[in-house]
C-alpha cells in the first residue's frame, strides 16, 4: 500500500469517527442546549426586522398609575377598549386579559358591561379572548359564569395563552392548535391565541389534510406536535405600541384620527406589558432586568407576525444535516493533515468563519442547521487531524525544533523555520546585556558533593531563567554559575526601547530571589552588539560579541566592591525614563575602559542608612 493511499485511508477514518461521534453525541442535553444557544445567535447577528400589521396596546407601569381601581375590575376600560379598537378600524383584536371569576358580587355590572362590548364589537372587528386550559379546567364553574367567558367559546372566539418553553426556559416555540381527535371538526379543536387571532384576521381557517396543518391552502411548517418555530421580528419593542391610557384618553377625546392612525386594518394586542408577564427569547441578553425580556403579549405577536408573513423557520432536511457534517469534518481533516503547519490555523479558522457564515445565510433564507454539530464536527475532526499530524511527520519536525530552543536557543530556531538555511551570520542590534553571578560559588562547592552541586545548581538557574523569561529576555548561556541574557526590540511582546527597563526589572527580581543557599548579583549596560552564528560549518554557536558584553560582564563583577548586588551603566539608566528609581554610587575605572564609568543601582535594593550615606556624598560632590 503507497504512502498515499494510507494517508487517505486515515483521513477517511477520521471523518467518518467525527461524523458518528457527532451524531452519537446530538442527543445530549448539553449539545442540544448548545444548539439552542446558537440558533438565538443567529437571530442577534441579523437584527431587527420591519414589521407590519400589528399593533399592541400595553398595560405598562404608567397605566397601572394612571388608573385607580385595581386591575381586578378593570373591565370597563377593556369593555371601552375594544370598542375603540373597532371604532378605529382594527380588523380583529386579541385580549390577552384572562376573566378566572365573576365580579358581580362586588361590582354587580362590569361583567355585563365587558360582555356587551364584545358582543357589539364582534360583527365588525373579531376579539379573540384568552383563556388559560389548566385554570379553565379547575375552575369550570365559575369560568363559565361570566358571561365573556360564554360568549367567547360560543362563537369560537377563545384562545388558550399558554407559551411553551424550551428546556432552559426560554420561548422559542408556539403551539398552534391541539391534536386532532376522531370525530371532532377542526373548527371545534382548541387554538393559541396567536393561531386564532390570525386565523380571523385573514379570513382562513385551519384544516388539517393527512396529518398536516393547514391555514387555508398553506401547509405550516409544524410537525406532529403542532409546534411553530417563531421568527422573532426583534428584541422587546419591536412592535409598535400604545399605553392603554393613552388609547383611552383618545377614545374619550372621541380622537378618531388618532385611533385610525393607531389601528386601522391592524390585528390588535392588548395585554401585560409590565413585570406581570415577562420571559426569556431568543433576543437575550447577559444584562438583568424585565426590560430584557419580552412580554406574553409580544410573543404572542411575533407568533402571529411569523404566520402572516410567511417567514418560517424550518430544520434542514435530513441529507442536508448530514452533508454539512460530512463536508464540515472533511474540510477540517483535509486542511489539518495537507497544508504546512504555518497555514493551518488561517485556513482551519476560515473555513469554520465559511460554515458558521452558511449556516447563518441559511437561517436567512428559513432553514435551521443545528450548529453545535457542526462545531462539534469540525472540533472533533480537529483533534483528529492534529493527533494524525504529530503523529507522523509533525513528531519529528517538533522533537529537532524543540531540540534546537533547548540546545541553541528559541531565536535560532525560529530563523531556521523561517529561513531554512544555516549559515554563519550577523546583524548589529542595540540591546541590553545582562550578567548575573553566584555569590560565593566557587567557596560554596568546595565541601559538597558535586552531585549535590549540580541538583542545587539546576534548582537555581531553573528559577532564575523563568525570571528572564517572565521579563521577555532570552538567555544566550550558562557560563559556569553565571548567566548572560539578552533584551532586544526584537523580543517577543517588546516595546521598543523598553528593553533596559525589562532588564532592571528583570535583574531586582533574581537579586531579591533566594534559592536555596544561592544569592545573585547583576550587572547590565546598554549598547551595540553583533548578534548571530560564529564558528565553521562544522561547529557553530549563536552569541553576542561586543564591548557591550564584556562592560556587563564588569560591571557584575564589581557588585562586591561597591557593596551592592545590581549595578548599571549609566547608557542603561537613561533609557529608563525615570520609571523606575536609581540612585548613583559614584564613577569607578573599568577594564578595557579609558574613562571612569558613573555605576546606578536600584534605590530599593538598598538599606536607608546607605542610601542616605550616598545622597550625602552626592550633595557634597
Amino acid at each position: 500500500m503507497s504512502r498515499t493511499t494510507k494517508r487517505v485511508l486515515i483521513c477517511s477514518a477520521i471523518v467518518a469517527g467525527s461524523v458518528v461521534l457527532t451524531l452519537a453525541l446530538a442527543s445530549l442535553r448539553i449539545f442540544q442546549l448548545i444548539n439552542l444557544k446558537a440558533q438565538d445567535t443567529n437571530f442577534l447577528i441579523r437584527g431587527t426586522q420591519p414589521t407590519k400589521d400589528i399593533v399592541l396596546i400595553g398595560i405598562d407601569n404608567e397605566t397601572n398609575n394612571r388608573f385607580p381601581e385595581l386591575s381586578y375590575f378593570w373591565h370597563k376600560y377593556y369593555a371601552d377598549a375594544m370598542r375603540a379598537a373597532a371604532d378605529g378600524g382594527a380588523k380583529a383584536m386579541v385580549l390577552d386579559v384572562t376573566f378566572g371569576v365573576p365580579v358581580t358580587k362586588y361590582e354587580p355590572d362590569f361583567d355585563a358591561y365587558l360582555a356587551q362590548a364584545f358582543a357589539e364589537v364582534s360583527p365588525v372587528m373579531p376579539v379573540v379572548a384568552a383563556y388559560v386550559p389548566e385554570a379553565m379546567g379547575a375552575q369550570k364553574e365559575s369560568q363559565f359564569a361570566i358571561p365573556l367567558n360564554m360568549m367567547a367559546s360560543a362563537l369560537g372566539s377563545a384562545g388558550y395563552a399558554n407559551l411553551t418553553n424550551d428546556s432552559d426556559d426560554f420561548v422559542r416555540r408556539q403551539e398552534l392548535i391541539e391534536a386532532p381527535k376522531d370525530g371532532t371538526p377542526t373548527e371545534s379543536l382548541a387554538r393559541s391565541l396567536a393561531f386564532l387571532a390570525v386565523e380571523k384576521f385573514t379570513g382562513k381557517h385551519a384544516r388539517f389534510v393527512g396529518g398536516q396543518l393547514y391555514l387555508g391552502d398553506i401547509p405550516l411548517p409544524v410537525g406532529p406536535d403542532r409546534f411553530l418555530t417563531i421568527n422573532y421580528a426583534g428584541p422587546p419593542g419591536t412592535f409598535p405600541r400604545v399605553p392603554l391610557y393613552k388609547f383611552m384618553e383618545a377614545a374619550r377625546n372621541h380622537d378618531t384620527a388618532q385611533l385610525q392612525a393607531w389601528v386601522k386594518d391592524k390585528l390588535v394586542l392588548l395585554g401585560p406589558d409590565n413585570i406581570a408577564d415577562r420571559h426569556d427569547t431568543p433576543f437575550y441578553t447577559f444584562l438583568g432586568g424585565d426590560k430584557y425580556t419580552t412580554p406574553g403579549f409580544e410573543i404572542h405577536a411575533s407568533t402571529a407576525h411569523t404566520l402572516l408573513t410567511g417567514a418560517y423557520l424550518r430544520p434542514v432536511p435530513e441529507w442536508a444535516r448530514l452533508a454539512s457534517i460530512l463536508l464540515t469534518a472533511s474540510g477540517c481533516v483535509a486542511i489539518v493533515a495537507t497544508l504546512p503547519l504555518s497555514q493551518t490555523a488561517i485556513w482551519s479558522l476560515l473555513l469554520l468563519v465559511s460554515v458558521l457564515g452558511g449556516s447563518h445565510a441559511a437561517f436567512r433564507g428559513g432553514w435551521l442547521f443545528a450548529t453545535s454539530e457542526i462545531l462539534l464536527a469540525f472540533g472533533s475532526a480537529l483533534v483528529g487531524g492534529i493527533v494524525y499530524r504529530f503523529a507522523t511527520a509533525e513528531r519529528k519536525s517538533s522533537f529537532f525544533r524543540s531540540a534546537v530552543e533547548l540546545f541553541v536557543g528559541r531565536q535560532v530556531a525560529t530563523s531556521l523555520d523561517k529561513n531554512q538555511v544555516i549559515a554563519l551570520t550577523g546583524e548589529r542590534q542595540r540591546v541590553t546585556i545582562l550578567f548575573t553571578d553566584i555569590r560565593g560559588f566557587t567557596s560554596f562547592c568546595e565541601s559538597r558533593d558535586p552531585a549535590v552541586v549540580v541538583e542545587l545548581l539546576n534548582e537555581y538557574l531553573r528559577a532564575m531563567v523563568s525570571i528572564i523569561v517572565k521579563n521577555g529576555g532570552h538567555v544566550n548561556k550558562f557560563i559556569g554559575d553565571g548567566i548572560l541574557a539578552v533584551f532586544a526590540d526584537t523580543d517577543p511582546g517588546a516595546t521598543p526601547g523598553d528593553h533596559s527597563l525589562r532588564t532592571t526589572r528583570c535583574a531586582a527580581e533574581m537579586v531579591e530571589t533566594v534559592v536555596g543557599d544561592f544569592r545573585t548579583g547583576a550587572g547590565f549596560h546598554t549598547g551595540e552588539v553583533i548578534i548571530g552564528n560564529v564558528g565553521s560549518s562544522d561547529k557553530m554557536e549563536y552569541t553576542v560579541l561586543g564591548d557591550t558584553v564584556n562592560v556587563a560582564a564588569r560591571l557584575e563583577s564589581l557588585n562586591k566592591d561597591q557593596r551592592t548586588r545590581l549595578l548599571m551603566s549609566t547608557e542603561a539608566r537613561e533609557m529608563l525614563g525615570g520609571q523606575i528609581d536609581t540612585i548613583y554610587l559614584g564613577s569607578v575605572p573599568v577594564k578595557g575602559k579609558s574613562e571612569k564609568m558613573r555605576l546606578y543601582t536600584v534605590t530599593s535594593l538598598l538599606d536607608d542608612e546607605r542610601i542616605a550615606q550616598l545622597r550625602e556624598a552626592g550633595a557634597a560632590a
